[in-house]
């Protein structure tokens, strides 16, 4: 089955065909560019790699002990983390960027050890740079108190 395309005749009797498979080609074309573009996720700002020596919980995720991708994106004093396992998404959390007078010779993770004996990742310090990430706690802290009367 064929496409009856209505046909225009321009200078030294050319013809082009409008409407026809040319223009469709090129939309499908720019509309599978702009799909792909957006469909790979976004890569931050900075990354390096990132060793956990132990088990922690970073935004309410267990992690597990091993060798991560760091990345991080800034916002003003704001930052988002992630970490990303053999090229895929594992965990991600906002913090602040915290500054410090001295320059870290090492990346540390500072934990927070749990009433249950587990580990919270609480802050992130980069080698070579004066300022750590201090992530914002969201997981619930239960305070006991007595009734005041």
């Amino acid at each position: 089955m064929y496409e009856t395309l209505p046909i225009k005749y321009v200078e030294d009797g050319v013809r082009l065909a409008t409407g026809g498979w040319d223009m469709k080609f090129k939309l499908a074309v720019q509309t599978i560019v702009i799909l792909l573009f957006v469909s790979f996720p976004a890569r931050a700002n900075k990354s390096r790699p990132f060793f956990l020596r132990t088990t922690v919980t970073m935004n309410g995720v267990e992690v597990p002990a091993g060798l991560y991708d760091l990345s991080w994106e800034s916002n003003n004093s704001g930052v988002r983390v992630t970490l990303w396992k053999d090229g895929r998404f594992f965990a991600t959390a906002q913090g602040t960027w915290v500054k410090n007078g001295v320059k870290y010779s090492g990346d540390a993770a500072l934990l927070r050890v749990n009433s249950d004996g587990s580990r919270s990742l609480t802050e992130i310090r980069l080698a070579g740079e004066k300022k750590t990430i201090v992530l914002e706690n969201i997981e619930p802290v239960l305070q006991l108190g007595a009734k005041s009367r």
